[in-house]
């Protein structure tokens, strides 16, 4: 069996199996589910310190349990609808490579984290090349630095 892993304990005493089943439908194990709950604290820890504007601990303990959920969605794959027309027809909530913005869950965490930091995970670093004028005056008129 999964036990909470000690540090989220101590940090949320009230987050458990039973909080994440208060607002996700779901038939795994409470072992499991404390899986789902210690990768959400693991997470979302880098942020704690920066939720003194939206609610502090509490909130970062909102968010850890918001944050299984949405871990949970992913695992499960829940079904937006199925239909039986000769063959299954079955179509999922979320697109892949969404992250956060691929569940309701997700989508609630990154409404409550007022730091803006889960919003930023997984995000593409910008990368830039510097040209200088002479690169641009070996183009040939009319073309582009980029082809």
């Amino acid at each position: 069996m999964a036990d909470l892993a000690s540090a989220l304990t101590s940090a949320c005493s009230t987050v458990d199996a039973d909080a994440v089943k208060e607002i996700i439908d779901t038939d795994l194990t409470d072992a499991r589910i404390n899986r789902f709950l210690n990768a959400a604290y693991y997470t979302a820890k880098p942020i704690a310190s920066n939720l003194d504007d939206c609610g502090g601990s509490s909130m970062f303990c909102e968010i850890v349990v918001w944050l299984a959920a949405h871990f949970i969605t992913a695992y499960e794959r829940q079904t937006k609808s199925e239909s039986v027309a000769g063959e299954w027809s079955v179509s999922y909530l979320g697109k892949e490579g969404m992250g956060l913005e691929a569940s309701l869950y997700g989508q609630q965490v990154l409404a409550m984290d007022c730091s803006g930091m889960l919003a930023k995970v997984g995000l593409k670093r910008a990368t830039f090349d510097v040209i200088s004028y002479e690169d641009l005056e070996e183009q040939e008129p009319g073309s582009t630095y980029y082809d």
